[in-house]
């Protein structure tokens, strides 16, 4: 009895789909009973997704059941929007796995015990009191998940300007005698791409040539934009027409090529790192973008 009540009341569930490793929300009658499976609806808009989701709508489209997808099951709640806090919690977490594992967890221990003993230096410490000798878990938490963004892209910015004087310093140890002047790469940013041979051909070129990356990523993280959405928005409308971008999905399901296969994806990734916009943010708006353009294209037809 305490079983029926239980399972009436869990309602959503927080998962993740291993194909695009993206954490979402299902209604738990979407799930299969061991919860290694769910189904996913075909639909193409976001809204629409969230929409089915939030209104536990039978999992079929005209009598036929959607396709079921592969998840990762992390925990149930009972509303949804206790289910879209858990949803927010577990991203963070994710990101910060991310962040630790890639991120020189030595590192960012030794420049933390800098940051604190310079702020010791310029400060006397305050009178310790009842109400201010602890802080709040919250704050504490988005301190310190905002400390580890800054130093990942601190430690990102510091390589790459490693490289870039090592590759300095090799070429003028070279006697001048001796030398050869290096050839000037003319990389002609012919933007937007048009057609699937256009992404070969940068593709080709990015794999051979490193100076030709760095030219894609500085032009397109000049691009900008007000927050991450739109951020990756410019950079894919100048990257790619909507006709092209059509043609594309995340993973290459159906008869579409997969973006994330591409190396012009790890350009669009460093470009948004310069804008602030982590990997996962970054890979999250990119799927939206591909997945709503054919609606895009369809309001811009008359």
């Amino acid at each position: 009895m305490a079983e029926d009540w239980k399972k009436r009341l869990t309602m959503y569930a927080i998962v993740t789909l291993q194909d695009s490793d993206e954490v979402v929300l299902a209604p738990t009658n979407w799930l299969s009973l061991d919860k290694k499976q769910c189904y996913w609806p075909p639909f193409k808009s976001p809204d629409k997704c969230m929409e089915a989701v939030q209104n536990r709508i039978k999992p079929e489209t005209g009598g036929k059941p959607w396709e079921k997808l592969n998840i990762s099951f992390h925990r149930e709640y009972f509303t949804f929007d206790m289910a879209k806090e858990g949803q927010k919690e577990t991203k963070e977490l994710k990101e910060r796995s991310y962040l630790l594992a890639t991120g020189f967890p030595g590192m960012l221990k030794r420049q933390r015990l800098e940051c604190t003993q310079e702020m010791l230096k310029q400060q006397l410490p305050p009178e310790p009191s009842a109400s201010t000798s602890r802080m709040p878990a919250d704050a504490d938490k988005d301190e310190l998940l905002q400390m580890l963004r800054d130093i990942k892209s601190t430690v990102q910015e510091n390589s790459a300007m490693l490289k870039k004087l090592l590759k300095d310093n090799t070429v003028s140890e070279v006697p001048s005698s001796t030398s050869i002047p290096p050839k000037d790469v003319k990389t002609k940013l012919k933007l937007p791409l048009r057609t699937i041979k256009d992404v070969a051909r940068i593709e080709r070129m990015l794999t051979k040539n490193a100076t030709t990356r760095q030219k894609y990523v500085k032009c397109l993280s000049r691009l900008g934009g007000f927050g991450q959405k739109d951020v990756i928005k410019n950079i894919m409308q100048h990257l790619l027409t909507d006709e092209l971008a059509s043609k594309f999905n995340w993973q290459g399901r159906g008869n579409k090529k997969p973006f994330s296969k591409l190396i012009l994806t790890d350009v669009i990734r460093d470009a948004a790192l310069k804008q602030s916009v982590t990997r996962i943010d970054c890979d999250a708006e990119i799927k939206n973008y591909l997945w709503s353009i054919s609606d895009r294209i369809g309001r811009s037809r008359p």
